[in-house]
C-alpha cells in the first residue's frame, strides 16, 4: 500500500519511447516553442521579432487550445479607479497566502503594456461609452477590471496572434505534431523528440532553448472545460526529463459548466453573474448568499465547493444559473457566443433556469519557474498553465490565466535573447521503453483513460479525503502498470501523460493535510498556516519537498 509522497517505481522512467537520434530526421532552431495558445504564440512571435529562428509545434491544429475556449477576458489595471496594487491584492486575496508577491506584482504591473501590445496585433476589445474599454467585473475582483471581446475573447485573441504567425517570417509552424520527450545531454535540455502521428515518423528538434506552452491535464477528469488535447503533456515531459513540479494539488474547478452531453463542458462564463445572473437550487434559493460576502461572485473554489455541498444534499447533478432577469436584448448582445450554445442545449437564457455543475477547469500547479519561466533544467523555459512561477497561490483570480501566459512569454524571450546559442545537432539514443507502433492503440489506450477520469473525478475532485485519496492513488498506480502497448503511439503516450500527472495529484493532495483554496480536504476542513504555508515540490527520484512561500522562483538545478 502506498504512502502519501511515495512514488510508484513506473515513475523513474526517464523516455517513453526506445529511438536514436541519429537514425531520424533531425533540425536545429534557436527556439522550440511547444503549444499554440496565448503563451506559445506570444513567445514565438516576440522571438521572431527578435531575429530568432523560431519551430513551433502542436499536437493538433493552432486553434485547438483551452486559449481559443476562454470566453470572460484579460484582466488589467487599465480603468480610471483601479490600480496595480488593488488588482495585486486582489490576486493575492484569492490565490489564500501561496502567491509569490514579486511575480504577482511582476505580472499585474505589465498587463497595461501587453494588453497594448495584443491590440496592436489586431485584438479588438469592446469599448464602453465613453470610448474607453469596457470592463467587466468577475469573481474575486474588487472592481471590474476584465477586458473582452463579446464572450469570445479567446478566440478573438487567438484569431489575431495566428494571423501575425503567418506572417512571421522566422516561425516554422508544424502542426499535428506531438511532443513525445524532451532531449537532455548531461543537465541541459537540448531540444525535444517530436512524432508526426499521420506518418508515424519521429523527428529530433534540437534547440538552444525549449518553451513548453502545453496547457494543462482538464482531460484527467471526467467532466471538464479543457480541450481533448489537454492531457498534460509538456508536465509529464519535464518530470521525465529531471525539472521540478510544483503546487499540483490546486486543480481549479470552474463553477459553471453546463450540464449536458458535449465534452468537453461548455463554460458559461463568470461574466453572466458579474452582469448579475444568480446562482439557485432546486427550490429556486440563492443559495450563495450568506455563504460569501460577495455572494455568486465569491472566490471560484467557495462557489464550487457550495455547489457541490447542494448537489450531493439534493441527490441532483446540477444547480441553476439564473439569468431570466436580465432580459432577452441584454443577454444576446453580451453573450452571443452562450446565448447560442444554451439554445443548441434546449434552453433560452431569457426565459429559462440553464443547469450548470463545476468542471475541471484550470491547473493551477506545473513546471516550476522563475517569474521569466525559467525551470530548474537549463534551457528548459515554461509558461502559461503548464508552469508553476507561484503567480496565483492556491487558486487563480478569474481572468489572470490569459493575462499570465501573454506576460509570462514576454518576461521570457527578454531573459532568453542574452543567453541562447545555435544548439548542435548531437547523437542521443535510448534503450528504455518501447518501440514505437503503428495505429493508435485507441482501444487500449481509452479503456485506461475511462478508468482513470473516473477515478480522479470520484475521489480527486472537489471533495477530498484520506481514505478516497488513498483509493485513488491505488486505482492511479495500477492503470500506470497497465500494458506496454499503451505506450506505443500518440493516444497511449497520452494516457501515460495522463497517469503521471494524475499520479502526482492524488499524492500531493493526500499529503497536503489541509483546506486551502482549490484543495478541500473534508477530514481537514481549515487552513494550516503553521504546517502547510508552503509549495509542495517534486522531482523524479526524489522524496516530495515543502518550499518556503517567496522562494518558489529560487531555482536551484
Amino acid at each position: 500500500m502506498s504512502s502519501p509522497g511515495v512514488l510508484p517505481p513506473t515513475l523513474e522512467r526517464r523516455y517513453l519511447l526506445r529511438f536514436d537520434t541519429q537514425a531520424m530526421p533531425r533540425r536545429t532552431c534557436d527556439l522550440l516553442v511547444v503549444g499554440s495558445g496565448i503563451a506559445g504564440l506570444t513567445a514565438a512571435l516576440e522571438a521572431s521579432a527578435a531575429g530568432l529562428q523560431v519551430v513551433l509545434v502542436t499536437k493538433s491544429r493552432v486553434t485547438d487550445t483551452a486559449t481559443w475556449l476562454a470566453q470572460g477576458g484579460i484582466a488589467g489595471a487599465v480603468g480610471v479607479a483601479d490600480s496595480v496594487e488593488l488588482h495585486l491584492a486582489d490576486t493575492l486575496v484569492v490565490g489564500q497566502g501561496l502567491c509569490e508577491e514579486r511575480v504577482v506584482r511582476s505580472v499585474v504591473l505589465e498587463a497595461a503594456q501587453a494588453l497594448r501590445g495584443l491590440a496592436a496585433k489586431g485584438v479588438r476589445f469592446d469599448l464602453a461609452d465613453d470610448g474607453g474599454p469596457a470592463l467587466a467585473l468577475e469573481a474575486g475582483h474588487s472592481l471590474p477590471r476584465v477586458l473582452h471581446s463579446g464572450d469570445a475573447t479567446g478566440a478573438a485573441v487567438q484569431n489575431a496572434l495566428a494571423r501575425a504567425l503567418v506572417d512571421s517570417p522566422g516561425v516554422d509552424l508544424r502542426e499535428d505534431r506531438f511532443l513525445v520527450d524532451l532531449l537532455t545531454a548531461g543537465d541541459r535540455c537540448v531540444g525535444a523528440l517530436v512524432l508526426e502521428p499521420a506518418a508515424g515518423e519521429l523527428e529530433a528538434i534540437f534547440a538552444g532553448a525549449v518553451l513548453l506552452a502545453t496547457g494543462g491535464c482538464g482531460q484527467a477528469f471526467r467532466v471538464t472545460t479543457n480541450p481533448l488535447s489537454a492531457t498534460g503533456d509538456g508536465v509529464a515531459a519535464a518530470w521525465r526529463a529531471g525539472a521540478d513540479v510544483a503546487d499540483v494539488e490546486f486543480v481549479q474547478f470552474h463553477p459553471t459548466a453546463l450540464d449536458s452531453s458535449a465534452s468537453p463542458k461548455f463554460l458559461l462564463t463568470e461574466a453572466l453573474r458579474g452582469e448579475g445572473a444568480y446562482l439557485v437550487d432546486d427550490s429556486g434559493e440563492r443559495f450563495m448568499v450568506g455563504v460569501h460576502e460577495l455572494a455568486e461572485l465569491a472566490p471560484r473554489d467557495v462557489v464550487s465547493r457550495q455547489i457541490a455541498r447542494v448537489m450531493a444534499e439534493s441527490g441532483t447533478p446540477h444547480v441553476w444559473l439564473d439569468a431570466r432577469h436580465l432580459g432577452a436584448d441584454r443577454l444576446r448582445i453580451r453573450f452571443p457566443t452562450v446565448w447560442d450554445a444554451c439554445a443548441d442545449a434546449g434552453f433560452d437564457l431569457s426565459r429559462d433556469r440553464v443547469p450548470v455543475a463545476p468542471a475541471a477547469h484550470y491547473a493551477i500547479g506545473g513546471v516550476r519557474t522563475d517569474v521569466d519561466g525559467r525551470t530548474t533544467l537549463a534551457g528548459l523555459f515554461a509558461s502559461g498553465e503548464a508552469a508553476c512561477s507561484g503567480l496565483h497561490g492556491a487558486n487563480r483570480l478569474a481572468s489572470n490565466s490569459l493575462l499570465e501566459g501573454l506576460v509570462s512569454s514576454r518576461r521570457m524571450m527578454r531573459a532568453l535573447e542574452p543567453e541562447i546559442g545555435w544548439p548542435a545537432s548531437r547523437r542521443i539514443a535510448s534503450e528504455e521503453g518501447a518501440a514505437l507502433a503503428g495505429g493508435d492503440a485507441a482501444s487500449v489506450s481509452g479503456a485506461g483513460r475511462s478508468a482513470l477520469q473516473e477515478t480522479m473525478s470520484a475521489h480527486v475532485g472537489t471533495g477530498r479525503d484520506a481514505a478516497g485519496l488513498s483509493v485513488a492513488v491505488a486505482r492511479i498506480e495500477e492503470l500506470a502498470t497497465g500494458p506496454a502497448p499503451e505506450v506505443t503511439s500518440a493516444a497511449g503516450m497520452e494516457t501515460q501523460n495522463l497517469l503521471t500527472v494524475a499520479v502526482l495529484t492524488a499524492h500531493a493532495a493526500w499529503w497536503r493535510t489541509e483546506t486551502r483554496g482549490c484543495h478541500g480536504r473534508s477530514d481537514h476542513p481549515c487552513r494550516d498556516d503553521d504546517e502547510w504555508r508552503a509549495h509542495v515540490v517534486w522531482r523524479r527520484g526524489e522524496h516530495p519537498r515543502a518550499v518556503a512561500v517567496g522562494a518558489l522562483g529560487e531555482l536551484e538545478g
